[in-house]
């Protein structure tokens, strides 16, 4: 039985990306347009290659209690379980509870980049999250404890000399621990991945996590493979707790206006 030659699909799948992102960056001059064009490249090629249990778009995320973070330029978030998303003109606007991952996206690397994407992490995380119980044919499931949401940066290129392992290993680790990057890619350089499975659940400051990283020419396909593995390792995201968005809306008396059935018309 002939075998396929998985090396030679990857390299395709990195060649593709690598034209559709150059395609975008030579076309525009204006920063903003093509600013705007290579994320809506990244959207694309997430959307195609992540299962459809993913929705990928760019975004503000919010919470119960109506505080938002910063726009987002790429957020992975469920489109299965918890699917609730607003629309504010052109702005989706998704609970923090749907959230997966958030990634920044620029042209090219450097420290300021790192540090710009960390702080739009961390205005993610700092939002609350809310988890219910989950009702199944037996009975009912306790409410999931909440994950740590993933967060990265996603470049083409870097301002930084080849190599650059040692300026991005150095400025992942100055990260408070809600401005951790989980993932940092600069197509022409490396991918490097933050091994902390062990954080799935909680974040442990105290230890300093091994940070693995791959050359160019699989740059790509290591950062979804590596996306997929903790994705897998999330599993799905907590249940909305409904309730508490419904809070927000003033005329809503959860607990003294209840019809008892006996109202006239």
């Amino acid at each position: 039985m002939p075998e396929i030659d998985l090396s030679k699909l990857y390299e395709n799948m990195q060649k593709e990306m690598i034209q559709k992102l150059n395609t975008g960056a030579e076309a525009f001059v204006h920063p903003g347009t093509k600013g705007d064009d290579t994320e809506l490249n990244w959207i694309e090629w997430f959307r195609e290659y992540l299962p459809q249990r993913y929705q990928v778009d760019k975004a503000i995320i919010i919470d119960s209690t109506g505080k938002q973070s910063d726009q987002i330029d790429l957020v992975i978030y469920d489109a299965q379980y918890s699917y609730l998303v607003f629309k504010h003109g052109n702005e989706k606007i998704i609970p923090a509870e749907s959230v997966y991952a958030v990634f920044e996206v620029k042209q090219n690397l450097n420290k300021d980049r790192i540090e710009y994407a960390g702080k739009k992490a961390k205005s993610v995380r700092a939002l609350s999250r809310t988890s219910a119980p989950i009702k199944h044919a037996g009975g009912q499931y306790k409410p999931k404890i909440l994950h740590e949401i993933l967060a990265g940066i996603l470049t083409t290129k870097s301002d930084w000399r080849a190599p650059i392992e040692n300026n991005v290993v150095k400025y992942i680790n100055e990260r408070e621990k809600e401005e951790r990057l989980d993932f940092v890619c600069s197509i022409s350089n490396n991918t490097f991945v933050i091994d902390n499975n062990t954080f799935v659940t909680e974040y442990k400051e105290s230890i300093k996590p091994k940070i693995h990283y791959c050359e160019a020419e699989k740059s790509l396909v290591y950062l979804l493979l590596n996306l997929l593995k903790k994705l897998q390792d999330i599993a799905t995201v907590p249940a909305i707790d409904f309730l508490k968005y419904a809070e927000k809306i003033d005329s809503l008396q959860l607990d003294t206006d209840v019809y008892d059935g006996k109202r006239e018309p």
